[in-house]
C-alpha cells in the first residue's frame, strides 16, 4: 500500500534498524524507543528523486532561458570544469540537503563531474554524510576539461572501493553517454563495461533534436531491463514497444523537460500506457526546483492537456480527465522505488520496507482542507510544509528544520565553495 488506510485518520509506525516492523493504532511500547510525536500531520512514503546531478547543489538557480547546449557550456563547463575536490563534497552535500529538506529520501545521483578518483570519493562521502539514501551513477568528467567518457580504472576502483559505502544506503550504476553523445563504438564499449561489472545503466535519451537513441541501441544488441532512460520525450511509438519489450525504465524531469525545450509532453504518460515504470526527477536545480511536489502537479496539468487536445479542437468539453493525485504521488514513490531498483523496499509504508518517511504539516492554511488530507498536500504542499523526514530511521528532519550538524556545516562549505566558483569568473 502507498499509505496506511486513511479511513482511521491515525495510525503509529514501529521502526527497528531502519525497517518498519509494525503499523497499527496504540501499539504496544517496550519503554526504551525514541517517540516522534507527528500528530495533525499526514505521513507520506519519502519520495525517489530518479535523475537529479547532486554536485550542482552549490549552483542552484545560476540558469534559466536557455537551451540545452548553451547550458551545457554555462554550467557543465563554465562552472563545473574547473571544480575541485572541495567543490565536488560541497556541492553533493549541499544538494543532498536539498533533497531531504523537500522530503526527497531517495535519489538517483547521476554524477558527471567526476575527473579523479578523489572527486568520486569526495561525492561518495558527501552523500554518506548527509543521510540520504542514494544510487550513484557514475558519469566521469562529462565537460570538455578531459575525456567525456568513462574512465574504466576509476569506475571500477569505486565499485571496489565504496560498494559498502554508507551501510546499504548507497548503491551504485554508471550514467552512460549513450548513442545520442557518442559513437556507436563508444556506446558499444561503455556498455560491455557496465554489464561486465553487473552495474545498472542510465542515459539521456529521447531529447529534441537528439532522435533515434532506443532504435540504434536495438540494433546494437544493446536494450535490456538494466537501461533507464532519461528525458524519453520525444520517442516514436517504436521505441516505446522496444523498451517495455527489454523491460527498462524511464525518468520524467517535468520542469526541465518542458522549459529547456527538450520536449513538449513529460514521458510519464507514454510510459505509463506502455506498462513501463517511471520515475520523477529534479534534473538539475542550477535551472528548476529542488522538489518533486511541483513535478508531479506539472504531469497532471500536461498530461490532461495532451488528453484533452483532440476533443478541446474539435469544440467539445472533454467529457473525462485522464490520472489523479494519486497515480502521480504513486511515480513519485513506488513508481521511482522500480526505477532505482527498489521495488520491494522504498516507496511504500508498509512492515518491511525501508523506514524512510516524511511528514506534512496540515495546520498550514493552504493545506487545512476539506476532507482529504492527501488532495491537500498533493495541489498545495512545498517543501518548507515537511516537517519530518526519517531516513533508515534517523531523524534527519524535524519541525521544519534539518537536524545535526551536517546542516550548518553543509551550508558554510556551499558559502565557501560559491566564493571560489565567483572568483574563477574575474
Amino acid at each position: 500500500m502507498l499509505f496506511p488506510d486513511l479511513t482511521s485518520r491515525r495510525a503509529d509506525i514501529a521502526i527497528r534498524d531502519g525497517i518498519i516492523t509494525e503499523i497499527g493504532v496504540q501499539l504496544a511500547k517496550s519503554g526504551d524507543e525514541q517517540t516522534v510525536d507527528v500528530s495533525g500531520h499526514l505521513v507520506l512514503p519519502g519520495f525517489v528523486d530518479t535523475h537529479r546531478h547532486m554536485w550542482l547543489g552549490v549552483l542552484s538557480a545560476s540558469s534559466s532561458g536557455v537551451p540545452l547546449f548553451p547550458y551545457v557550456q554555462q554550467i557543465n563547463e563554465g562552472h563545473g570544469d574547473p571544480f575541485t575536490t572541495e567543490d565536488v563534497y560541497a556541492g553533493v552535500l549541499w544538494g543532498a540537503l536539498q533533497a531531504i529538506h523537500a522530503g526527497v529520501t531517495t535519489v538517483a545521483d547521476w554524477a558527471h563531474n567526476l575527473g579523479s578518483p578523489a572527486d568520486i570519493d569526495a561525492n561518495m562521502r558527501a552523500l554518506v554524510d548527509s543521510g540520504i539514501r542514494a544510487r550513484v551513477y557514475f558519469g566521469g568528467k562529462a565537460s570538455s576539461s578531459g575525456d567525456p567518457g568513462l574512465f574504466e580504472g576509476h569506475a571500477r576502483e569505486m565499485l571496489t572501493s565504496h560498494t559498502a559505502a554508507g551501510s546499504g544506503r548507497i548503491g551504485l550504476g554508471l550514467g552512460l553517454r549513450g548513442p545520442s553523445m557518442s559513437s556507436p563504438e563508444e556506446t558499444e564499449r561503455d556498455f560491455a563495461l557496465a554489464r561486465d561489472m553487473g552495474l545498472p545503466i542510465s542515459i539521456h535519451a529521447g531529447m529534441a533534436g537528439l532522435p533515434g537513441a532506443v532504435e540504434q541501441l536495438h540494433q546494437q544488441g544493446l536494450l535490456g531491463a538494466d537501461v533507464n532512460y532519461v528525458h524519453a520525450n520525444e520517442f516514436t511509438q517504436r521505441e516505446w514497444e522496444l523498451i517495455a519489450q527489454s523491460g527498462g525504465t524511464v525518468t520524467a524531469t517535468p520542469t526541465v523537460d518542458l522549459t529547456m525545450g527538450l520536449g513538449v509532453h513529460p514521458a510519464t504518460g507514454p510510459a505509463l500506457s506502455h506498462g513501463i515504470p517511471v520515475g520523477l526527477g529534479a534534473d538539475t536545480v542550477a535551472y528548476g526546483p529542488s522538489d518533486l511536489f511541483g513535478e508531479m502537479r506539472l504531469v497532471l496539468a500536461t498530461e490532461r492537456a495532451r488528453a484533452n487536445a483532440a476533443p478541446i479542437a474539435r469544440g467539445e468539453m472533454p467529457g473525462e480527465l485522464v490520472y489523479g493525485h494519486l497515480d502521480l504521488l504513486d511515480v513519485a514513490t513506488r513508481g521511482g522505488a522500480r526505477v532505482v531498483g527498489l521495488p520491494d523496499l522504498a516507496g511504500e509504508i508498509a512492515v518491511g520496507r525501508y523506514a524512510d518517511l516524511i511528514t506534512v504539516d496540515l495546520d498550514a492554511p493552504h493545506l487545512d482542507g476539506f476532507d482529504d488530507p492527501v488532495l491537500a498536500a498533493f495541489l498545495s504542499a512545498g517543501p518548507s510544509d515537511v516537517d519530518t523526514v526519517v531516513i533508515d530511521g534517523r531523524v534527519l528532519k524535524r519541525g521544519g528544520k534539518l537536524s545535526g550538524a551536517v546542516a550548518e556545516r553543509a551550508r558554510e562549505l556551499m558559502r565557501a565553495s560559491r566564493d571560489r566558483i565567483k572568483a574563477r569568473r574575474t
